[in-house]
């Protein structure tokens, strides 16, 4: 059997790799390396069957499903990109690709290993059978231990009160930060797989020689967590979609509640992480690597080992009529977006007008009242100098 490695070649965040290097462990050998986002159109040599650890963050795309034929997947650690409840813009379509044939699909495969409550709630709400696994990085294994020469903690893309806490914590001794970012630069995804599995190693072995780390990332938490690196998770919110349950599985809080010192964890003196993820870390490894085990007994064909039976036409019809209702769901959204920005830019326009109406009525206001006075001071000095005039002339007549 031949295996192939899931990668998001285009990523400029190490979470993505580091899902990637969690999978090729399991791996006896890498034959083709993926692109996520355009496994539909992935073509083995002769059209052999190859295995896949189908853990990632699916279909920024929407339309990339189902996989090519020749794929034999194996879900867990599944994450599904609804951009709304993300709160990201993209694609209005939700789950709509994993319904219909696309959910037959993977009923074929399944059940589908979810790497958070959400997913799994979605797809069993379209009648998929789902559970769920968590997420394929709890697997990580220990990386190698090396001594610093001097003790370092990580801070990983943490709020500026989250550093400027841990940074007064460190008054007085001698540990250092390693300031770190998930952020990847944009030449990255230019860079061939192997290079991109040694950094992330690299990156890992970092992580695993840290007195402890702080981040507010998932993808440094829970393999931080799989490796027992002592973790805290500052996040900016205890209600993300991606995080349950793991708030419940790692030290967690607010950066406020961190920075006002409500929330004690002591960067000097770390305690040691919760074991909640334990149970779930074995399934993970035994899930992953009886499948690899099945999948290298396998002397099948594509066609043989395909469980969904319908038609490469058919197929493309069903991914063109979804389409089409995505380009229709995607034009009401803007309409609807087009709609509100005109009634915000009316009421803005109203607000101008009403005010300059305001501001233009109290300038008449005041020329009302400077005219008032105006007249009043002509009125008192026409008849000052009327007055003075008829003086003058009883004065002249009288001598």
């Amino acid at each position: 059997m031949k295996y192939g490695l899931l990668m998001h070649k285009p990523t400029t965040n190490w979470g993505d790799d580091i899902q990637s290097y969690a999978i090729r462990q399991f791996l006896p050998h890498v034959d083709y390396i993926i692109n996520r986002e355009k496994i539909h159109t992935f073509e083995s040599e002769n059209n052999e069957p190859v295995a896949v650890v189908m853990a990632a963050w699916w279909m920024w795309y929407k339309w990339n499903w189902p996989p090519a034929k020749c794929v034999l997947p194996y879900f867990t650690g599944f994450h599904y990109s609804d951009n709304k409840a993300a709160k990201q813009a993209g694609c209005p379509a939700n789950f709509l690709f994993l319904s219909g044939l696309g959910g037959k699909y993977m009923n074929a495969y399944g059940p589908v290993g979810c790497r958070d409550y959400f997913t799994r709630d979605n797809l069993t709400g379209q009648k998929v059978n789902a559970e769920f696994s968590g997420c394929i990085t709890l697997t990580l294994p220990q990386q190698k231990k090396v001594k610093p020469e001097k003790e370092y903690i990580c801070i990983v893309d943490v709020a500026e009160s989250v550093e400027k806490k841990i940074r007064q914590q460190l008054e007085g001794t001698d540990i250092e930060i390693k300031k770190i970012t998930h952020d990847l630069p944009k030449d990255h995804p230019k860079k061939s797989w192997e290079q991109r599995m040694d950094e992330v190693e690299e990156l890992l072995t970092i992580y695993q020689n840290a007195k402890c780390v702080v981040t507010r990332r998932l993808h440094c938490a829970l393999p931080c967590l799989a490796m027992g690196v002592p973790t805290l998770l500052a996040i900016h919110t205890l209600e993300s979609i991606r995080f349950i349950p793991y708030y419940d599985w790692l030290h967690c809080c607010l950066p406020k509640q961190f920075a006002s010192g409500e929330y004690e964890y002591d960067v000097t003196n770390p305690p040691p992480n919760p074991t909640l993820h334990m149970p779930t870390r074995e399934k993970l490894i035994a899930g992953v690597k009886n499948f690899v085990a099945e999948a290298e007994k396998n002397t099948k064909s594509t066609d043989e080992l395909y469980r969904l039976r319908w038609s490469d036409k058919k197929i493309e019809k069903w991914r063109n009529k979804n389409m089409k209702k995505t380009a229709k769901m995607w034009e009401e959204e803007l309409r609807d977006d087009l709609n509100d920005k005109e009634k915000e830019i009316d009421a803005e326009l109203y607000t101008k007008i009403k005010n300059n109406w305001r501001d233009l009525k109290t300038q008449n206001e005041h020329l009302e009242t400077l005219m008032v006075t105006y007249l009043k001071q002509a009125r008192r000095v026409f008849a000052a100098k009327k007055k003075a005039a008829a003086a003058k002339k009883k004065k002249k007549a009288t001598s």
